[in-house]
């Protein structure tokens, strides 16, 4: 099993296709686009939003701001700063359309970090089957034999890389970076729409209107 694993081992073609294709994406995109991306990268294995810790943090300081009016409300913050910036800004204004501004405003400027870190991983998806080509076109090169080797031995080799640089490309491209654009997006709009609930639920409870369905959410403070 370990001998078939070292098989498909090729150190010069795994540098072409790697190298080339960070150095091609850093070059389309650039060094901030490509720091978005990563950090995004860092952060899609573990929940950087949390709803139910935001959910409880609105259910403590809605009833606080009705009571005591927005002016001289101390309510707790949530710890999203999205969504603590919400309540700031009703706090300072009172106005539920101040508070919609701010929600749009956040909103897109999440969108468009999204799609920044998502462009960095759909250009490297682009890149790495090109830098496949790359190596096969770079290890056909290699064919003329040294005096040390046969005609054959040359070839196989070369070939060998060959194969291995296009195989490189395409898992490359597949398997990592188009499903993590897809993971950045999809996860992108499920804490949209978990804030835009949570977003919804402050709006009714400040004026008043709530639907029973949503009256007992004050439990989870």
């Amino acid at each position: 099993m370990l001998g078939d694993m070292v098989a498909f081992m090729d150190l010069g073609a795994l540098v072409i296709v790697l190298g080339g294709t960070l150095l091609a994406t850093i070059a389309r995109c650039g060094w901030r686009d490509m720091a978005v991306g990563l950090k995004t990268l860092s952060r899609l294995g573990s929940s950087h939003f949390d709803k139910n810790a935001n959910r409880a943090a609105l259910a403590r300081c809605a009833p606080e701001i009705k009571r005591r009016g927005h002016l001289c409300a101390e309510a707790p913050l949530p710890p999203d700063r999205s969504t603590a910036l919400l309540v700031r800004t009703y706090l300072v204004n009172g106005s539920i359309e101040a508070l919609h501004t701010t929600a749009r405003a956040e909103r897109s400027n999440r969108e468009i970090y999204r799609a920044r870190a998502m462009r960095v991983f759909d250009y490297a998806g682009e890149q790495a089957p090109m830098f496949g080509l790359v190596g096969t076109l770079f290890a056909i090169t290699q064919i003329t034999p040294s005096s040390d080797a046969s005609t054959t031995e040359a070839m196989m080799g070369a070939v060998g890389t060959a194969v291995l640089s296009s195989l490189y490309g395409v898992l490359t491209a597949q398997l990592f970076c188009v499903p993590i654009a897809g993971a950045i997006d999809r996860r992108g709009i499920r804490e949209e729409k978990e804030r835009a609930e949570l977003t919804e639920w402050l709006e009714m409870e400040l004026t008043g209107d709530r639907p029973r369905s949503l009256v007992k959410l004050q439990d989870a403070a």
